[in-house]
């Protein structure tokens, strides 16, 4: 089982469910209702795929959840509570600060983690943020 799939059945054993589905240009789309629908076409890289699991476990981890209509206040609001919420699970304060006291550059810290460079930058921000 990868990563993926590993994010997914735990999803599943919540019961959260998790189908494939066209989406257009979306990757994902997510309810709090229960269930995540995933376009896999849209995604470029397995740590894509990855990130975009992790963030949507987020949202169901804090709540975070909009409607398509809401402001982007709103939306900006739940992106951020899902992407701190899947940081703290899925790179932890401690293993991060671990890899960048071994001298690890963003690229070789996303491929531990198995995220995206750019979600790594959006968990740096988090816990700078955070721990002021």
């Amino acid at each position: 089982m990868n990563a993926v799939e590993h994010v997914y059945a735990e999803l599943a054993g919540r019961g959260i469910d998790v189908f494939t589905c066209p989406l257009g240009g979306r990757k994902s789309v997510c309810s709090a209702d229960g269930f995540i629908g995933v376009n896999p076409e849209n995604f470029g890289s397995a740590a894509d795929a990855y990130t975009d699991a992790i963030h949507n476990d987020g949202h169901f981890l804090s709540g975070a959840f909009y409607h398509p209509y809401s402001p982007c206040t709103v939306r900006a609001q739940a992106e951020y509570r899902a992407d701190k919420a899947a940081a703290l699970k899925y790179v932890p304060p401690a293993a991060l600060a671990e890899q960048c006291a071994r001298g690890r550059d963003v690229w070789e810290i996303a491929d531990y983690f198995h995220v995206t460079p750019e979600f790594l930058w959006r968990v740096w921000h988090i816990y700078r943020d955070h721990m002021r």
